[in-house]
């Protein structure tokens, strides 16, 4: 991924970290462009559910009960680096590919 395909926007408080903030209809598709299977759905009340991966084909992660679509969003993001499909460089503030 390169820096074009990451918005520029407010800070983020809700993890602690200080990194730009992309919201979720760019996330997805980001991730998509880049072939990384992701969702993120409201099917319930209790919340947005964020999914990352297949399950028939790899690793998958799925998290639940969030309380908005931007923190399924920043879950989703945080995961992806976490495993190293996305990368944070430059102090946080760019994203571009892990190669």
């Amino acid at each position: 991924m390169t820096n074009r395909d990451f918005l520029k926007g407010p800070q983020d408080h809700t993890t602690g970290r200080q990194t730009e903030r992309i919201s979720a209809g760019p996330l997805l598709m980001v991730l998509r462009r880049h072939q990384i299977p992701c969702s993120i759905d409201s099917l319930s009340a209790s919340g947005w559910t964020a999914r990352l991966g297949d399950p028939s084909k790899g690793p998958y992660s799925q998290q639940g009960y969030f309380r908005t679509l931007d923190a399924a969003a920043e879950w989703l993001l945080e995961e992806a680096e976490r495993r190293g499909l996305v990368a944070v460089s430059g102090g946080g503030q760019s994203r571009g590919p892990v190669t």
